[in-house]
Formats: C-alpha cells, structure tokens, sequence
C-alpha cells in the first residue's frame, strides 16, 4: 500500500496563494500570460509540489486561473469575480463554511439579549452571551463575503484568543478547549434587508438584498451554547447541496 502524500500546512500554501493573488492583481502577471512554473515557484518558495498545487488550486477555484496540460497556469482575471460558490456534500460541511474563507474579527463584547435579539437566536430573554463581530473573507483584497455575529456562552470567549481562531469553526474551538460536544445542530436561511449597522463594512447600501444564515449548536440536556448570524449582501455568497438517494439494502 502506497503511503500517503502529507498534506501541506494549510498556513503555507495559503500564504503563497495570497502572494501570487497579489502578483496578479498589481500586474505583474498579466491576464493571458502564464504563471511560473510549478517547478519555480517550488524553488521561488522553497515549498514542496503539494503545497504549491495547493496554492494554485485556490487560485484556480477563485476563478483566477486555469490550468492546462503541457502549457501549465493561464491567468484569465485580475480579480476574482465577487460571487463565492459554497458545494455542501455532507453534514460536516453543512455545519462550517468552506475553508477558503476566513474571518476577519472587527469587535467582541459582553451582551444580554433582550426581546428582538432572544427572538433572533432563539433564547430566553435576559441571557447572557460573549459576542464576537466578524467580516468573512476570501481574500484580503476581494470585497467582503459578509457579516458574521458569533454569540456563545460567556464561558466559552478564550476562544476568540486562539492563533487559528479566524479559519477554524468557533464550535469545533469550544470542542478541543472544553470539551463541549455539539448534540445537534440547526440552520435557517432567510432574505432580509441589510441592517444598517453592517451596510457600510460590506460596501452596500442599508436596505438592500442580503441572505442571512444562522446557525444554532446545542450540548446536552438541548442547552444552546453558539449561535452564528452570517449575513451576506446579494450575489455574493451561494450554497450548493448534492443530495444522493440511499440505496434500499438487500433483504
């Protein structure tokens, strides 16, 4: 049996990514022309050939380049477009947002709910929550993804301390430092108008078109520890779900 190909720190081939993101856009690599090779920038890098096909499959998934045998990586945009494709295939990915987007922490504090916010998430009135306001990213230059607001239990906000705290989910964070375990989870999508509060970050105007997800994660006894509110403004988030019959097993 073959061993197995390691699988690149997910920091590195990131970090290359974002260079050759920026190379791109500054033009540096013009649109039509190729990139180096993979060989070059393994040496330009000083990284292995996994992790810089790594790199380019992020470039390539953000519709920056395409890859061709025997020619090797076309570039065909400057920018990626706004729009970002989440393919959901399984319960794990349903939970999380794809891993080529990150969040960029804007502000934390204390809150209790009071009517309108116990409504939102779902809660009695006068709770308690740490709340984390973030912007999710593709890219540090692409326009904004959206708004997220990460309400849990006060006991669980060392998390936003954590070194992989923008890339990781804040769920899978509270499981590996207290051991909470997510029992069952829900998500509900719905269109609101964007709220003021959050129009001006994302770059769009109060009231437009925006698709909000919330996601709310229960421990035992059905106690509510997370929920996250992701708010993103029109065109530029879309979720995909392949769904397969189960097969009948044999009698």
């Amino acid at each position: 049996m073959a061993p197995k190909t390691p699988k690149p720190r997910s920091s590195r081939y990131r970090d290359i990514a974002t260079r050759l993101q920026r190379d791109i856009r500054l033009g540096k690599v013009e649109v039509g022309n190729l990139l180096p090779t993979e060989t070059e920038l393994m040496a330009r890098y000083s990284a292995s050939r996994q992790t810089v096909r790594e790199a380019l499959r992020i470039l390539r998934d953000q519709g920056l380049i395409v890859r061709r045998a025997g020619l090797g990586s076309v570039v065909i945009a400057s920018e990626p477009p706004v729009l970002f494709t989440h393919s959901v295939t399984s319960l794990g990915e349903w939970l999380r947002y794809s891993n080529e987007t990150y969040r960029d922490v804007a502000a934390t504090r204390d809150v209790v709910a009071d009517r309108a916010l116990a409504a939102l998430l779902k809660c009695e009135p006068g709770k308690h929550w740490f709340l984390i306001e973030a912007i999710r990213r593709a890219d540090q230059f692409a326009a904004p993804l959206g708004w997220t607001e990460i309400y849990v239990l006060r006991k669980f906000a060392p998390v936003v301390k954590r070194n992989d705290h923008g890339r990781t989910p804040v769920h899978e964070q509270i499981a590996k430092m207290f051991g909470q375990i997510t029992e069952h989870a829900q998500m509900e999508i719905f269109v609101r108008g964007m709220p003021p509060s959050i129009a001006k970050p994302l770059g769009v105007k109060t009231g437009s078109p925006a698709l909000t997800v919330i996601r709310r994660y229960y421990g035992a006894q059905d106690e509510l520890f997370e929920v996250t509110v992701t708010t993103h403004p029109e065109g530029r988030y879309t979720y995909t779900m392949d769904m397969h019959r189960a097969l009948r097993p044999p009698l």
